[in-house]
């Protein structure tokens, strides 16, 4: 072979590298970008009061993270973040949460109960911020997958979710012991307790990055 053939096929191989590399480069920074989309939404919410306005006339949707900012959030943080993630509201519309909540004395298999004035405050504040009054676009596929349906207790056992994770092999979760069970969303989404769930984050542990 001679050495002009030589040199066009290094030059080849090395042009080809380097386009995997823009493309990864290019991918990390695209995924950055939406991250950081994502955030400006939840901080736009947070600061601008017309953005609440259009939400409220339909013309906006609501950030996931909406519900941090409702008065009721850190009693229900304090009292159910203790045990386990304080589940996002709108991944269940509020006769689930009304069950639940009426219902302590049994919580999946513990007991949870609350004075009544806690539970009454708590059951109010999930109540306005369940799948089907909030706009979020989780809530309002949660609410979509939901509404024609026996009340449900269990988040896993929705529809929407069990969508968004039919194909994670079972030996990832519930055969994996840094996560058990699905219901410990924490464990693969880093962002679960700020009500964040993007796909392009989800790290499973002993796994890395699952990207369907």
């Amino acid at each position: 072979m001679s050495k002009h053939l030589i040199a066009i096929g290094i030059a080849a191989v090395v042009g080809i590298a380097a386009i995997g590399l823009m493309a990864d480069e290019y991918g990390e920074d695209r995924e950055s970008h939406e991250h950081e989309q994502e955030h400006r939404g939840e901080r736009e919410w947070d600061e601008d009061p017309e953005r609440r306005k259009q939400v409220r006339d339909g013309r906006a949707e609501e950030p996931e993270s909406a519900y941090l900012s409702d008065p009721g959030y850190p009693l229900y943080e304090r009292e159910c973040g203790d045990c386990h993630l304080a589940y996002p509201p709108p991944m269940l519309p509020a006769p689930s949460w009304n069950g639940m909540m009426g219902a302590l004395g049994d919580h999946f298999g513990d007991n949870a109960e609350l004075d009544a004035a806690t539970s009454e405050q708590i059951a109010a504040f999930l109540a306005r911020n369940a799948a089907g009054e909030t706009r979020s676009e989780h809530g309002k596929r949660t609410w979509r997958a939901t509404r024609d349906r026996a009340t449900m207790l269990r988040i896993t056992e929705t529809d929407y979710f069990l969508g968004q994770h039919h194909e994670i092999p079972a030996k990832m979760v519930s055969d994996n012991a840094e996560v058990v069970s699905f219901s410990r969303c924490e464990a693969c989404h880093a962002g679960a307790d700020q009500g964040a769930f993007d796909e392009h984050e989800v790290r499973i542990p002993g796994y890395g990055r699952w990207d369907d």
